[in-house]
């Protein structure tokens, strides 16, 4: 009797076998997937986070310029920015500064470099 009765559900048992671990395949790489999705997801907010920083204020701008030793002759506020004057010891402390400002917010949208008496003095037109 048990013969005939394995012999009756052998079929039905595998089919049913072969559709528990296909289920349990889709589930795993569904649950896997859902994973990288989160994931992407939270990098996506944390760059948008990133770029949501609060713009660079004047007194950055000034702490910016005196930790490369630039000196700031002023700072006026324009239509685009502030027109910022000044003298620094070279056209490389120069270019690290803007750099500086981009990574910190702020663009650089023109600037300018000549000689003077005393060095270098320069005039950069800065968006915060």
């Amino acid at each position: 009797m048990t013969q005939a009765l394995y012999q009756r559900y052998r079929l039905p048992l595998a089919c049913a076998m072969i559709g528990l671990l296909l289920a349990v395949l889709l589930v795993r790489e569904g649950l896997g997937r859902w994973r990288d999705l989160s994931q992407w997801q939270a990098l996506a907010e944390s760059a948008a986070s990133l770029q949501a920083r609060a713009p660079i204020n004047l007194e950055r701008l000034r702490q910016s310029a005196e930790s490369r030793q630039i000196q700031l002759a002023g700072v006026e506020p324009s239509d685009a920015g502030w027109q910022v004057h000044g003298q620094v010891t070279s056209e490389q402390a120069l270019q690290q500064w803007l750099l500086a400002l981009q990574a910190e917010g702020a663009l650089p949208l023109q600037w300018a470099l000549e000689q003077d008496v005393s060095g270098l003095r320069f005039d950069v037109l800065v968006r915060p």
